[in-house]
C-alpha cells in the first residue's frame, strides 16, 4: 500500500512538471514516422500489425509523458520501485505487467507476449532494470522473434536537464519547459548487436538535420 500511495503522488507531481514540455520528433523517413504514429495512437489492438518499441533506460522521464494515454503495455520489475513505477504508468495510461530477470521473468515475459499476440502496442527499456547502461538484454530480442513483430528504436534528447549521475542508468531529468528530441529509427526484426548499434546510433542522428515535425 505504501509504494501505491507514494506511486500517486509520483504520478499527480510528474503529471504536472511534464505539461510544460515541448517535443519534436526526428525520424530516418517519413513513412515509418506515420507508421509508427499510425500504432501508437491506434484505440483498438490491431493484430499482425502493431510494434516494439526500444529505449534505454536513460531516456524513460522522458518518454513516459510523451506517450500517455496511448494504452502502451509496458514491462515493470517486481521491486518496490517497480510498484511504484507501475501506480504511476497505469494512472498515465499505460498498461502493465510485472516481470524481471531475477523474480518472475518467465511469467513475465510469457504475460507480455499474449498481449503483443492480442496486438498491443509493447515498450521495454532494453538495459533495465539494473544495466548495465546501453547494453540490449536478450527479453526483448526474443519477444520480437517469437511474436514476429518488428521494434521500432526510440531515443529522446532533452535540451535542458539534470543527469543522476550516480544512478547505474544515468537518468536524465527533463528541465520545465524544455524542448526535448524525440528521434525514432526505422523498425525491423533487429539482433542484439544490432539493436545496440541503432540505439547507439540515434544519438548522431539527433545532431543532423533531419525531417522532424512539432
Amino acid at each position: 500500500m505504501k509504494e501505491r500511495v507514494i506511486g500517486l503522488i509520483v504520478f499527480i507531481i510528474y503529471r504536472l512538471y511534464s505539461w510544460t514540455f515541448r517535443y519534436r520528433y526526428l525520424y530516418e523517413s517519413k513513412e515509418q514516422l506515420d507508421v509508427a504514429f499510425e500504432d501508437i495512437n491506434s484505440k483498438v489492438p490491431r493484430p499482425g500489425q502493431n510494434f516494439i518499441y526500444a529505449f534505454w533506460h536513460q531516456d524513460e522521464l522522458s518518454l513516459i509523458p510523451c506517450f500517455a494515454n496511448k494504452g502502451i503495455v509496458a514491462m515493470v520489475s517486481y521491486s518496490k520501485d517497480g510498484t511504484i513505477m507501475d501506480t504511476a504508468l497505469r494512472l498515465m495510461g499505460y498498461g502493465t505487467v510485472r516481470g524481471s530477470s531475477k523474480r518472475k521473468g518467465v511469467s513475465g515475459f510469457l504475460s507480455a507476449y499474449k498481449m503483443v499476440k492480442k496486438g498491443y502496442k509493447f515498450t521495454s527499456a532494453t538495459d533495465g532494470p539494473r544495466g548495465p547502461i546501453f547494453k540490449v538484454k536478450e527479453g526483448i530480442i526474443r519477444m520480437s522473434e517469437k511474436s514476429r513483430r518488428p521494434i521500432f528504436p526510440l531515443r529522446a534528447f532533452p535540451h535542458h536537464y539534470h543527469c543522476f549521475e550516480k544512478a547505474w542508468n544515468k537518468a536524465k531529468l527533463p528541465m520545465p519547459f524544455t524542448k526535448i528530441d524525440i528521434v525514432i529509427g526505422n523498425s525491423q526484426i533487429f539482433s542484439r548487436k544490432g539493436l545496440e548499434e541503432k540505439l547507439n546510433d540515434l544519438s548522431s542522428l539527433s545532431e543532423k538535420s533531419l525531417p522532424h515535425h512539432w
